[in-house]
């Protein structure tokens, strides 16, 4: 399916990061309207949520060869307390036990400790075959300072 013309030799960065609005790409990166990155928000900046966006990207050759894909959790966020049966269950209530059905199974991406979200996040895309020769780098964002710290780095 890749169209040629579409893929960009020089790469691309593709930062998947939580939705929190604490959580800002945009201006830890520095970008502004030249700027040739694409951030893609996910509850907790999960790459499970993330992947067929990802997939999409990688389809149509906007990643390149080149390539950087940058995962970024952060501290504080609302997955580190979350627990996946307490998610189901509140969706749960709010529709009839057929409907909950649908929920059996959904990964909402729970966690504990946000720089083992990353590894873990960088692992399923480092052992993915559609993100070859792609470097994949991981980072936590400390909310209080806005720092970023580096927790999985180039190979």
């Amino acid at each position: 399916m890749q169209r040629k013309g579409r893929e960009r030799v020089d790469g691309t960065v593709i930062v998947v990061a939580c939705t929190d609005p604490r959580v800002t790409p945009e201006e830890f990166l520095g970008m502004d309207s030249s700027s040739k990155a694409t951030v893609v928000r996910t509850a907790g900046g999960r790459v499970h949520a993330a992947m067929s966006t990802l997939l999409v990207l990688s389809a149509v050759g906007n990643l390149g060869k080149k390539g950087v894909i940058m995962v970024v959790h952060h501290t504080d966020c609302g997955l580190q307390t979350a627990d996946e049966e307490a998610i189901r269950e509140a969706l749960r209530g709010g529709v009839d036990a057929e409907a909950g059905k649908i929920l059996d199974g959904v990964r909402f991406g729970a966690f504990v400790s946000p720089d083992e979200s990353v590894k873990e996040d960088v692992g399923i895309l480092k052992e993915s075959p559609f993100f070859k020769g792609m470097q994949i780098l991981g980072f936590v964002q400390d909310t209080e300072t806005g720092l970023l710290k580096e927790v999985v780095g180039a190979d």
